[in-house]
């Protein structure tokens, strides 16, 4: 059990700058402002991301509410992308749903399905998620630089449904909110860019948004916004950590844990202030019963089972197989004992 006072000593001048200097360090350590970063520098990846067409963005995020279909790939028909209405209907009524980027059905699957299998393996292994449609995009440079970077300006939550034709679909995840690009907030506020008007605007009013991220791009060089719409897997709860630890600094200051952790023996923390009291051993799961807290390990092993279960017919004939090398041949014993067997002499 953890004992804190109600009052916490005040640090002086010298630990104070020490203390905020760790907090710096593990503030940065969470941060990934490079190139790998996809919420920085959006690049398409050859099954782990889609590009939404058609309907726009607007339609797009209206229909989420009842999910969308993705529109069949049709390889020979050579139509048009111009020729879909905003609600991703074919003019000529021919095919519905959301268009993507693929040219054959068997890349739209294939990415589809590694879509739903990623995003839903990392949410069992570490309770994340990470499958997000990035509506708008800012095109952005740094000041010296040759290439334009892209990022996608809100980030909504999104899962894949499969029906029991194996189609799927793509639904709002209701569990999780919209949220604001965390990484270009970061990223632009250290490269001098005033943000906060755009941050400031209602994530769900998608107009307001990209209205405000083009008037600060309007007085950049070669910064452009468009209303582009992608789906793939963004992994934003870095940059919310950062938000976080930013935000509530003074209050994580004056904690004496964090004292305690940050500086070790130069917290200079009175006597008695902080203590920990760890339960024996043999009584370790009457104060915490293990089922009420699943440790990682416990996730993947449940998703393992789920994923042997829906692979049962693979896995019975490889059975099967196995067992049928191991048996022996009943009928090629009997016949290599034949063939030992004397033969009876032939009376002449």
């Amino acid at each position: 059990m953890l004992h804190q006072s109600s009052t916490a000593p005040a640090a002086g001048d010298a630990g104070l700058r020490r203390l905020q200097a760790v907090l710096d360090g593990w503030r940065s350590s969470l941060l990934d402002m490079g190139g790998r970063n996809r919420l920085l520098h959006f690049r398409h990846a050859r099954t782990a991301t889609l590009e939404i067409s058609s309907p726009a963005a607007a339609g797009v995020l209206g229909g989420l509410g009842k999910g969308w279909d993705f529109a069949p790939v049709e390889e020979q028909t050579g139509v048009e992308r111009e020729e879909f209405d905003q609600a991703g209907r074919l003019l000529n009524g021919v095919r519905t749903g959301l268009v993507t980027q693929k040219t054959t059905q068997a890349g739209l699957d294939a990415s589809l399905y590694q879509l739903r299998q990623k995003s839903g393996q990392m949410y069992n292994d570490y309770g994340l998620w990470v499958l997000w449609l990035g509506v708008g995009m800012l095109d952005w440079r740094e000041a010296e630089a040759e290439e334009t970077s892209s990022a996608p300006l809100i980030l909504v939550p999104v899962e894949l449904r499969r029906d029991n034709r194996r189609r799927y679909r793509l639904h709002l995840a209701e569990e999780h909110e919209r949220i604001h690009n965390p990484a270009l907030a970061v990223k632009l506020n250290r490269l001098g860019v005033d943000w906060s008007d755009v941050t400031a605007k209602d994530v769900g009013d998608l107009s307001a948004v990209v209205s405000a991220a083009r008037s600060v791009a309007a007085g950049l060089t070669g910064w452009t916004v468009s209303e582009r719409v992608v789906l793939g897997l963004f992994a934003s709860h870095r940059e919310a950590m950062y938000q976080d630890l930013l935000q509530n600094e003074e209050q994580i200051l004056d904690h004496p844990l964090v004292r305690a952790v940050a500086l070790g023996a130069e917290a200079d923390l009175p006597e008695g202030l902080i203590a920990f009291d760890p339960p024996e051993l043999d009584r370790i799961d009457d104060v915490q019963m293990p089922e009420r807290t699943p440790p990682r390990a416990r996730r993947r092993r449940l998703a393992e089972a789920v994923h042997r279960s829906r692979s049962r017919t693979p896995l019975v004939r490889d059975e099967r197989a196995a067992r049928h090398r191991q048996e022996p041949d009943h009928h090629q014993h009997d016949r290599r004992a034949h063939a030992r067997r004397p033969q009876c002499a032939v009376r002449q």
